[in-house]
């Protein structure tokens, strides 16, 4: 997995880069991004912080770290099979209204 790291705060930048060491790169090249505050990003942000609304809270060990990068990855791994399954049922989809659509096309020219 390839991470990213945008954190205000030093010291868990420093922490982080220790416990992740070999998984860090550069935005660009990231799967995933960690950051310390809300931000808008373009890529899955996993928010490691005091708050509620953390996917992480802070103080946390190694292990919770890795526990919390699994449950969120596996997050980003069903919300894309869900949109590959929702994209590859379309047309399946578009055949069968197509088809219940003569059917009732059918049925309203018997009855006129």
């Amino acid at each position: 997995m390839k991470i990213a790291l945008l954190c205000d705060s030093l010291l868990l930048k420093r922490s982080l880069e220790i416990y992740l060491q070999g998984h860090i790169v550069s935005q660009e090249y990231a799967e995933l991004i960690i950051c310390d505050r809300l931000r808008q990003m373009d890529k899955p942000t996993l928010l490691v912080s005091h708050t509620k609304k953390a996917d992480l809270r802070v103080p946390f060990t190694k292990a919770e770290l890795f526990w919390a990068l699994e449950e969120f990855y596996l997050k980003i791994l069903e919300s894309e099979i869900l949109l590959s399954s929702k994209e590859q049922m379309k047309p399946f989809i578009e055949k069968l209204n197509k088809k219940h659509h003569n059917k009732i096309a059918k049925l309203a020219r018997k009855i006129s």
